[in-house]
Formats: structure tokens, C-alpha cells, sequence
């Protein structure tokens, strides 16, 4: 048991630190007089409870997968390096990808016990650094279809944007 008890303190040293970089965190703890490692902690811990039991799991969900690479992509945006445009870029490629799929399975999904459990932790996986999941899906399942269509989605976006232009240029 002590072993547990040094691993979870050595893991809450961690978070503090993280939580550190942070002005919102150590507000919210000069504020609440609450460590800000347990401010996080009981936060995410609502927040599972919320998606586990699917009360707003579906809006909850949503914000898991836009607020955070959104705010990360305005960084990736506003600096010199290329290489986290290239990651956001490829996430919100996967993320739209994702979308367009639940859209039309949503009615079986709904069934599916858990649901937004998985895709919030399909999310993390999804946009975490550490795991880089975007990057692994849109290379061996996106990449290889999108290359070998190119031409015809090409093809097809012409004959739609000529349509387009025919139909706005008559009115």
C-alpha cells in the first residue's frame, strides 16, 4: 500500500508542476485556498461521471474534441514552427473525418452502451502529444484512401463548383 501511496504523491507533483504554467490554475487555488492538483482532479472526475452516465455526454464530448486542439491550433498558427501546424492540421482532418461517420451511424451509436466514454477517450488518444493517435489513424487509414482518390474527389469537386457558379451567375 505504500508503494501506491508514493506513486499517486508522485504523480500529484507532477500535475502540480503541470497545473503550475498555468495563471488559471494558481488563481483558482490562491482563490479557493484548495490545491490546485485537487481542483483538477475533482473537475475531471465530474466530468468522467458526467460522460460515464451520459448526462451531456454528447455536448461534453464535443467540447473535449474542439476547445482545447482549438486553442492549441491558434498557438500552432501564431508560431514560427511547422511542424504543430502539420499535428493540428492532421487532427482536425481525422476529427472532421470522425464526425462525418457519426453522423451517419448516430442512431446505432446511440445504443451503444458507453458510447461517449469511448469517444472521449478516442478524443485524448486522438490529440494528446504523447500518444500522437491522429497522426497514426490519417496514415494508415485516411492517407492511403484520400491518395488513391485524389483525382476523382478532384474530378468531382470541379463538376460541383461549376454547377455552383453556373447556378449563382443565372440568378
Amino acid at each position: 500500500m505504500e508503494a501506491v501511496t508514493k506513486q499517486a504523491e508522485l504523480y500529484l507533483a507532477q500535475l502540480d508542476k503541470e497545473l503550475s504554467k498555468y495563471p488559471l490554475a494558481v488563481e483558482a487555488e490562491k482563490k479557493t485556498k484548495v490545491p490546485k492538483t485537487y481542483l483538477a482532479v475533482g473537475a475531471s472526475s465530474i466530468i468522467l461521471i458526467l460522460v460515464f452516465f451520459n448526462i451531456w455526454g454528447d455536448l461534453i464530448t464535443n467540447l473535449i474534441g474542439f476547445l482545447y486542439p482549438a486553442y492549441q491550433s491558434f498557438k500552432a498558427i501564431e508560431s514560427s514552427n511547422k511542424e504543430d501546424d502539420a499535428q493540428w492540421l492532421t487532427y482536425w482532418t481525422v476529427f472532421g473525418f470522425l464526425n462525418i461517420i457519426e453522423f451517419f451511424t448516430d442512431t446505432i451509436l446511440f445504443w451503444v452502451p458507453f458510447y461517449h466514454t469511448f469517444k472521449a477517450g478516442l478524443l485524448l488518444y486522438l490529440f494528446l502529444p504523447h500518444f500522437q493517435g491522429a497522426s497514426l489513424i490519417y496514415s494508415k487509414v485516411l492517407r492511403p484512401y484520400l491518395v488513391s482518390s485524389e483525382k476523382g474527389i478532384d474530378a468531382e469537386l470541379s463538376k460541383v463548383k461549376a454547377k455552383a457558379t453556373s447556378a449563382v451567375s443565372g440568378i
